[in-house]
């Protein structure tokens, strides 16, 4: 039986359905979430990137809200920061990219985590980010899906650092 089988078994039985069900499945879907924080290493062998770039990820889960940094490393040699903190909520936050800014939302979907990266400068990019856990939780895969211009998806596939 799976998780979702049984909270639906569980909903409907009399005793749940008199004291309401949400609180239940919430907290069962939270803890279906994964737990994504450390720190992810790109490992350019198994990514699949446009520009030749690599690309570090902290993560971290504090008070409900996930913070996102990244360093990327482009072929000239230059380092560039972004970060961005947010409820995986679906409501837009700040998103601090370089010397720009733009919004990002994140929610859940299952497993994965999604963002979507909006309302940056003209000639800024629109692209949606799908981060997904192996199993074992060693290997975090992102997809970028570029939306606007549009251009081929990207996976980065990340190894989690020793702590």
């Amino acid at each position: 039986m799976t998780l979702t089988d049984f909270v639906q078994k569980v909903c409907r039985s009399s005793r749940f359905a008199v004291l309401g069900c949400a609180p239940f499945v919430a907290a069962t879907l939270w803890a279906q979430t994964p737990n994504m924080t450390g720190t992810w290493q790109m490992d350019p062998a198994k990514s699949t990137v446009t520009d030749g770039r690599s690309v570090t990820l902290v993560v971290e889960t504090t008070a409900g809200k996930i913070k996102l940094g990244a360093t990327t490393h482009d072929k000239a040699g230059h380092d560039m920061t972004a970060d961005f903190t947010c409820a995986p909520d679906g409501k837009e936050c700040e998103f601090r990219e370089g010397e720009h800014k733009s919004k990002m939302s994140m929610w859940f979907a299952g497993d994965s985590l999604n963002v979507a990266k909006t309302d940056g400068p003209v000639g800024d990019v629109v692209n949606e980010w799908k981060l997904q856990m192996s199993s074992g939780g060693k290997v975090l895969t992102l997809t970028v899906t570029h939306i606007d211009p549009t251009a081929s998806d990207e996976t980065l596939v990340f190894g989690k650092a020793a702590s």
